[in-house]
């Protein structure tokens, strides 16, 4: 195995970083394909491919645990791949073909195969499609079809393996974990919520150190979902952890790693119980479109204010830094009449009271919680405070802290910022927001948990 993996690495190493990055083709080395296939139960008599497999780590790791060599099938676009494949596999079933610019029947005609796969697996490359990568072929539906799931090559390679399955057979491939929740993915993801049995979802993170994003391997069985429950895992440690069971019909659309039950617990609280910004705020949430020299920048805005700025004491602005990371949460200020670059997000709505509520409730560790959780799917990678994301928020208007959170986002503004006194009435913030969302002592312990995993120490001075 030690032999395969170098000769793979080797082959990566070679590959221009630039092409690497415009085909989305990158290594997956034999732990994490061993790990993958000890997920799903391959009889002898099963038939596999992966339609996208490189220097095939997939094939590899299979013929590596008894699978026969005549049920293992293989194919790439890259020519040199399929040659160091072949050199470990050993038979005729690897070939060089581009099995996403071809329908799944004209890719068995080659393989000179007569019935669908009971498996296919892989990791598909991921790049999105433009004047430079197309697919090559006069199909104009399927095209079509790619373009409106969000336009990637890995979005084409799901739909392609869906037509090398047999009707029960088991898709079990590596793609981007912004899958689950990306508006642009939604026809695609809505599809095999409606029309497949989807098996387990696995958070790997970040596992590919060169890939921008992070990425989960996710099973699907070929038939109509009945009532099932999605295996929800993460890799820690080296291992695939199960974190909660989830009925497959509890998702409409984006789907969420819930880590645990209590997760889900307060998920449904946070929906059920509250409004949404977007159902309160009806003002503008977006890009700054300023071109001003003073305008302001993203990196100019801290917590409650600005680096150079007074904060101004009217108006109906909030400026949001449009990069969002779980260490250190939202990072806005009351904007008044400011005017926003590029990288600021503007938040919008009728006075400047509620303005600073909404501000004090951005801030807080229970709005950092539900982003990281919910909105962004427990990422550790820096997102975009996008307008999609903020609305979903719960929003709750509370006449007995109302007053009280306004004026203590006053404070904060005033007060020497991150000094003991600032901190001091940052956490009272956060303790007013969770009296205004009517959490139980068990709910707000086991948030602050949470946080305080993925916060940094400069947040954590408590």
């Amino acid at each position: 195995m030690e032999n395969f993996n170098a000769i793979s690495r080797e082959y990566d190493k070679s590959l221009e970083d630039n092409k690497k990055k415009e085909l989305g083709i990158f290594y997956t080395d034999t732990e994490m394909t061993e790990m993958i296939m000890n997920e799903i139960s391959i009889k002898p008599e099963n038939t596999i491919i992966d339609p996208c497999c490189g220097t095939g780590s997939f094939l590899f790791t299979l013929k590596n645990n008894g699978i026969s060599e005549k049920n293992i099938y293989g194919a790439d676009i890259d020519k040199k791949a399929v040659e160091i494949a072949n050199q470990f596999i050993l038979n005729k079933n690897i070939l060089n073909i581009d099995t996403i610019s071809i329908d799944g029947r004209s890719v068995l005609k080659k393989l000179k195969k007569e019935e669908n796969f009971d498996f296919v697996v892989g990791n598909p490359p991921y790049a999105p499609l433009d004047d430079k990568i197309v697919i090559d072929t006069p199909d104009y539906l399927f095209l079509r079809t790619v373009r409106d799931s969000g336009n990637n090559l890995f979005i084409a390679a799901i739909y392609r393996a869906f037509e090398l399955l047999k009707e029960d057979g088991i898709l079990a491939y590596i793609v981007p974990k912004n899958f689950l929740h990306i508006t642009s993915y939604s026809l695609l993801r809505k599809k095999i919520l409606k029309e497949k049995t989807i098996l387990t979802i696995i958070d790997i993170g970040a596992y590919f150190k060169n890939v921008r994003g992070e990425q989960i391997a996710l099973i699907v069985q070929n038939t109509r979902p009945k009532d099932n429950n999605i295996s929800i895992k993460k890799l820690e440690s080296g291992a695939f952890v199960s974190k909660s069971k989830i009925k497959q019909t509890f998702y409409k659309n984006e789907i969420i790693l819930f880590d645990s039950e209590r997760d889900l617990e307060i998920y449904k609280k946070l929906n059920n119980s509250y409004q949404k910004f977007s159902d309160v705020c009806k003002g503008y949430v977006g890009r700054g479109k300023s071109k001003a020299s003073n305008a302001i920048s993203g990196r100019e805005i801290r917590k409650f204010g600005f680096k150079n700025e007074l904060v101004p004491k009217k108006g109906n602005q909030l400026f949001i830094q449009n990069i969002y990371s779980s260490e250190s949460g939202i990072i806005a200020s009351f904007a008044g009449g400011l005017e926003a670059k590029e990288t600021v997000t503007v938040f919008t709505d009728g006075d400047e009271k509620m303005c600073r509520y909404i501000l004090g409730i951005l801030h807080s560790r229970l709005c950092n919680y539900f982003l990281y959780k919910y909105s962004f799917n427990s990422s550790k990678l820096t997102m975009h405070t996008d307008a999609k994301y903020l609305k979903k928020i719960p929003l709750e208007i509370n006449t007995e802290t109302f007053e009280t959170i306004v004026n203590t986002v006053k404070i904060l503004e005033k007060v020497s910022y991150r000094s003991e006194e600032w901190f001091e009435i940052f956490y009272s913030l956060n303790n007013l927001v969770y009296q205004t969302y009517n959490l139980s002592e068990e709910e707000i312990q086991y948030i602050e948990n949470e946080v305080k995993k993925i916060q940094s120490n400069r947040w954590n001075n408590d």
